[in-house]
């Protein structure tokens, strides 16, 4: 990373003292008036631990010394540094964090004081684009932001909404330099994958200056990078018992004769299709496979995936301080996030659905070879039945039809913020702070386009024997000859689904700290957010309307997928398969003008408006015995909030828009003690009630009502409660030595409420939904029983953990040892959560929150001397469920498997004004694995990107 702010922080007077407005405690913990920063890594590590030590609230601070020497590649991977902290990875990057235990959507982020929200793209298989309210790290460069704060327990004057923590960002202000300054980086990075050099720059420039008017300062800081990556893989599609879709195909004279005798579908007495024939009639392997205890994949496939991303961040800033005590000032935040990503797959397709013509499905195939794995116990949605159940080790199956799958996903993510604040001392005793702002996200998705084509009724062999995670797959016929592929109607697929989703979220807020008395602060005010969200999507009209392309015209319009599986089990895969070229085909049969056959028409299903108006106000006494000889510090308050939604969806049966009005409001009380014991040893406690409020997608009216046969109602539930809890926090903290500390925390969060989607039977009176949905249907809404699909507040559980951080700076060490330091921590938490897996409230399970990872673990070891620099440091993660239930029958869960990743960091100060870099990132290329069931583990997705390298240099005048 470009270590702009490493430049910066040398230049600092001191940290951002009594930052904007009302969001003094977002932008910056109090610091000693006289503070000095000085320079260097572990100077900064001494700074982050006083401005914890001195914040009464529990929080973990990385200054930008910090941020600039560690490795990353965005601001998600700084975080992941702080105690508590994981990331969530897309493409090998971070994307999203938790915080002891719990996701993003419990997450509140605070930009420059002002709560803001980012959204990125991601695939299928990585949950898609993010439409909830957890934040995207991964859009904003590190480089932009001069600290990073995370506020693990809750008080008064914090904004509301997070169960797990609130991340301030705050970017640098002029005020922070003495005189001009200019800071540039530059760095080159090269991937083992892509094997490809990529360019990182940023730049900073400020200046302040002493006018009749008063001090005037102004900022402007940008950072740009652009990577292009690989992603190898193996994906399975999910997994699913032999007898779902309708079984294999089965042998001759077996009764039932599956599929059913069809001439029009070539399926015969002797025939499983046309040219596949049924398996004899002493065949054993049908009856090994052909049972619900025995799983397969549903699209066995290799994954060639290209990333190719820009990231433009800048910033700028305005600070007048026209007498002593008056400060008015302006921010900017503006980042534009670009990716193009390509994804190609080489996948056996038929047993992923039933009977099918001209193609093949399932009853159509037939199986030749068969040996199974015995691979635990059964489930039905989550309830273990104890049967053994098996995955397929290796077989072999006639009848396959082979796709080529090329997906191509273009959007564009902008954030755009302005604030302006003021800072008002009316006596030496008052303070009032005011702030108002403005932040969007606009994310354009404009190509989400996917091409399925191949050959029909081929052999396939899928070997997991040698490896559970990458099975060798075998095709049947020549994958890099496109004379071998078909693309025609029948045999071919072309979906279209772009989207847009904007976010705007705009906010005032006014607040005053008096200091009534010796030792006693009292703090109060009122906070005004208006947040709209939308999203608008799109789809072809039919995705199986496709040209019949010849022969000789296809092959114009295709390329070779090359260089799969390096770092893989090399020479067991094709490295190589034929793909369709977007630009050729778009060109030839203008797909890009979304016309004619390729029309779009909009998703009214999926489209949705949400406004959320919150209106909040607090008041809080903060208090220090110390003067009247008791060590006694903290806060005690209280904080209203009152949120008023409109939402607003389809309903398909009333073939209109509908909106639904909801409302509630809470009383959040707060109190943190801190007792310092001794002057390098203190106690931390802390209790307050907290609400998260409900994920954005599920607040959607909209509504599928189906009134003949069984009644039931599909749709989100704009009534939905936020979620609840009671926190209480208790930590020792005991700061041995110069810039070290040894510390133990326990929380525990007892969650009264959460949210699930759930089934249910009850009275459409009692959906909630509007009762002119049942218009001349002839049912009563009082009486008529439906069963109701939808998001849920149900019952929550505890959640409880503790986390121990040391971190040490080796004084004590003679010669250049004493130069080295040790950061390290470790974090343990569970959680208790019932989950609702059918209409009946009985068939249900215990399990943990999902994307809570019970161990966690940071270790850093670094050397800091006046010229070199370095540091190695890993990161690991435990396994954590993404969905409970899983999507398909007799499994469990899908999760994510553990992972530990090393980073290194090496810099050299060659002048004064001149530095060189080197970075690693996950240097072993470790893999990244998500699996599908507790107890069979069967593989749902393995890859890995390679390592990232980069070599720099930083310039300051």
């Amino acid at each position: 990373m470009a270590l702009l702010l490493a430049t910066n922080s040398a230049a600092a007077q001191s940290a951002q003292s009594d930052a904007p407005a009302a969001a003094a405690p977002a932008a910056e913990p109090e610091t000693q008036e006289n503070e000095i920063v000085v320079t260097g890594f572990r100077a900064s590590l001494g700074s982050a631990l006083n401005a914890k030590r001195a914040e009464t609230s529990a929080i973990d601070v990385i200054k930008a010394e910090d941020i600039a020497d560690f490795p990353d590649n965005n601001l998600a991977e700084s975080l992941q540094r702080i105690p508590g902290v994981s990331i969530n990875r897309v493409g090998g990057e971070g994307r999203a964090i938790t915080v002891r235990g719990l996701s993003g959507s419990f997450t509140r982020v605070r930009i420059n004081g002002m709560e803001a929200q980012a959204i990125s793209g991601a695939t299928t298989s990585d949950r898609g684009t993010n439409t909830g309210r957890g934040f995207d790290f991964n859009v904003f460069a590190s480089e932009l932001f001069n600290n990073l704060v995370v506020r693990k327990t809750a008080d008064a004057e914090t904004i509301e909404g997070s169960l797990g923590a609130t991340v301030d960002l705050n970017v640098a202000r002029p005020f922070d330099y003495k005189g001009f300054t200019l800071a540039l980086g530059a760095q080159a990075g090269y991937n083992t994958l892509a094997k490809n050099i990529d360019p990182k720059f940023s730049g900073l420039i400020a200046n302040t200056w002493e006018t009749g008017i008063g001090r005037i300062g102004v900022l402007a800081s940008a950072a740009y990078s652009r990577r292009n990556y690989y992603e190898d893989q193996f994906g399975s599609g999910g997994w699913n018992p032999a007898t779902v879709d309708g079984g294999f195909c089965s042998p001759v004279g077996m009764t039932p004769v599956s599929p059913a005798l069809n001439p029009g579908q070539g399926t015969t007495a002797s025939d499983c299709a046309t040219g596949v024939p049924r398996p004899a009639a002493n065949d054993t392997n049908y009856g090994l496979v052909n049972r619900s205890t025995v799983f397969l994949p549903r699209l066995p496939r290799y994954g060639r995936f290209h990333h190719d991303q820009k990231r433009l961040g800048i910033t700028g800033s305005v600070q007048w301080e026209p007498a002593p005590g008056i400060e008015i000032g302006g921010d900017l935040l503006y980042s534009d996030y670009k990716v193009f990503r390509e994804e190609n797959w080489l996948e056996g397709f038929s047993f992923a659905r039933a009977i099918a013509s001209p193609n093949f499905g399932k009853p159509q195939t037939a199986i030749r070879e068969a040996i199974l794995r015995e691979a635990g116990v059964s489930h039905t949605q989550g309830v273990n039945l104890g049967q053994t159940v098996y995955d397929i080790d290796y077989g072999v199956f006639d009848g396959v039809d082979v796709r080529s799958d090329t997906q191509y996903d273009r959007f564009r993510s902008r954030f755009t913020q302005y604030s302006l604040y003021g800072k008002f001392d009316v006596t030496d005793r008052l303070r009032l702070n005011l702030l108002a702002g403005k932040a969007s996200t606009n994310y354009d998705q404009t190509e989400q386009t996917t091409f399925l084509f191949g050959r029909n009724n081929t052999r396939q062999t899928i070997d997991f024997r040698e490896d559970r995670n990458q099975p060798t797959i075998g095709f049947g016929f020549d994958v890099t000859d496109p004379n071998q592929f078909t693309l025609a109607p029948g045999s071919a697929e072309i979906r279209a689904a772009p989207s847009f989703i904007d976010n705007v979220n705009k906010m005032v807020e006014g607040s005053f700290k008096w200091r009534a008395a010796e030792g006693f602060t009292l703090k109060g005010g009122v906070h005004f957010d208006r947040f709209d969200f939308s999203i608008l999507p799109y789809q072809r009209a039919n995705n199986f309307l496709v040209p019949t392309v010849s022969p000789s015209d296809l092959a114009g319009m295709t390329h070779l997928v090359e260089g799969f599986g390096e770092g893989m089990r090399e020479g067991v895969f094709p490295s190589s398969w034929v793909a369709i070229n977007y630009q050729d085909f778009a060109k030839r049969y203008g797909l890009d003008n979304y016309t004619g056959d390729f029309a779009l028409i909009q998703n009214l299903g999926g489209t949705r408006r949400v406004r959320e108006d919150v209106v909040s106000a607090f008041g809080q006494v903060d208090f220090d015995l110390s003067a009247a000889g008791a060590p006694i510090r903290g806060n005690v308050g209280m904080r209203y909030a009152r949120t008023s939604l409109d939402s607003t969806g389809y309903s398909t049966s009333l073939g209109q828009f509908v909106t639904v009005q909801n409302s509630y409001e809470d009383w959040l009380p707060s109190l943190n003690v801190v007792a310092d014991l001794t002057s390098k040893l203190l106690i931390r406690g802390a209790v307050a009630k907290v609400i998260t409020r409900p994920e954005l997608g599920f607040l959607s009216p909209g509504a599928n009502v189906v009134i003949s046969g069984t009644p039931s109602v599909n749709s989100g539930n704009p009534l939905l409660e936020p979620i609840r809890a009671t926190t209480y926090d208790a930590a020792i903290e005991w700061y041995f030595a110069p810039n070290s500390l040894l510390s133990a925390a326990y929380f525990r969060k007892d969650i009264q409420s959460y949210i699930q989607n759930q089934a249910l039977q009850m009275t459409f009176a009692q959906t909630g939904l509007p009762l002119s949905l049942l218009a001349n249907s002839g049912l009563d809404p009082n009486v008529s029983v439906f069963t109701v699909n939808q998001a849920r507040n149900t019952p929550g559980g505890p959640l409880e953990g503790y986390e121990i951080n040391y971190q040490h700076a080796f004084t004590f060490l003679p010669g250049f040892l004493r130069n080295l330091g040790v950061l390290a921590n470790y974090t343990h938490v569970k959680s208790t959560i019932t989950y609702f897996l059918a209409a009946s409230s009985s068939n249900t399970t215990d399990r943990d929150l999902l994307g809570l990872s019970r161990d966690a673990f940071n270790g850093t070891l670094y050397y800091e001397d006046s010229k070199l620099s370095a540091r190695i440091s890993g990161s690991y993660r435990g396994p954590y469920i993404i969905a409970l239930p899983a999507n398909n029958p007799l499994q469990d869960l899908e999760g994510v498997d553990k992972s530990l990743i090393f980073d290194l960091s090496v810099s050299y100060q060659l002048t004064d004004k001149i530095k060189l870099s080197f970075e690693g990132l996950n240097l072993f290329d470790r893999p990244y694995r998500q699996y599908i069931d507790s107890d069979r583990d069967s593989t749902f997705v393995y890859s890995h990107t390679g390592a990232q390298f980069y070599l720099g240099a930083q310039f300051r005048f």
